[in-house]
């Protein structure tokens, strides 16, 4: 494809439900000698509008995004990073991305929320908790669930504090339409049909101890994508990039200067 992946990528960062870009820092601080980095705010998210023009359907929402990051990436080729709701994401408009080169799946699930044929998903009291949340924006949920988000992770109460201050965009709070259209994405979209037609490489990554999306899609997501590779983070939840974020660093940049272009 593009000889030019090991040299400078354009790396595209979509962050997840209720947070925002600046959740990246880690990653923007460690790529940014060596790629060209970018983090997108989803609608409703740290500052973003909540209702871009033109915007009435699902189907138009992706289209803006794809349409964001065809901009952005300027012709070069491009590997997308996308966490939880933003992985959802990735494996929605991967398929429209020029000059994609990979993808990384982050704590992500081609189906959210449990069904019949569907084990891997959150449960319903995990899923009424997030809909408590966006429909009354009480910080003290908001901050619960970015608890929620670490479980797993054996944090000191201080530890934890000192994450949440740097990742999480105090300023720019999530709106409540920006919750609840994240939330409304979260509970439609069954992209395990999308899986067979990814045809490049991806890294997956997840934490052992995730109790918003199980191990176990991940699993499902690697078993189910052809040229993928799987990663897995011991005592860890939600967000191994913040919590173990060195070690997902080195991977992450292991990975993609492997890539075979």
């Amino acid at each position: 494809m593009l000889n030019n992946i090991k040299q400078q990528p354009m790396m595209i960062f979509l962050h997840g439900w209720g947070q925002s870009a600046q959740i990246w820092h880690q990653q923007i601080k460690h790529f940014s000698p060596i790629a060209h980095t970018y983090a997108i705010n989803l609608p409703g998210h740290g500052g973003a509008a909540d209702v871009f023009q033109g915007v009435k359907t699902q189907d138009d929402w992706m289209k803006h995004i794809t349409d964001e990051i065809n901009h952005i990436s300027q012709g070069k080729p491009v590997l997308l990073v996308g966490w939880s709701l933003g992985g959802q994401i990735v494996l929605s408009v991967q398929q429209h991305i020029n000059h994609l080169a990979g993808l990384v799946l982050l704590s992500t699930t081609p189906c959210f929320r449990q069904q019949e044929d569907w084990s891997h998903g959150c449960n319903d009291e995990v899923w009424q908790g997030f809909s408590q949340t966006a429909q009354t924006q009480n910080p003290k949920l908001m901050q619960r669930f970015f608890q929620m988000m670490l479980y797993g992770d054996k944090l000191t109460r201080k530890a934890m504090q000192t994450i949440a201050k740097k990742a999480i965009n105090k300023q720019q709070p999530p709106t409540q339409q920006g919750l609840q259209s994240g939330l409304n994405l979260l509970s439609s979209l069954d992209l395990r049909k999308n899986l067979a037609r990814i045809a490049v490489p991806s890294l997956v990554v997840h934490g052992v101890q995730d109790v918003i999306v199980p191990a176990q899609a991940g699993e499902y997501l690697a078993a189910n994508t052809t040229n993928s590779e799987l990663h897995t983070f011991e005592d860890c939840g939600h967000a191994p990039f913040l919590t173990h974020h060195a070690a997902f660093n080195q991977q992450l940049e292991a990975w993609w200067k492997n890539l075979s272009m």
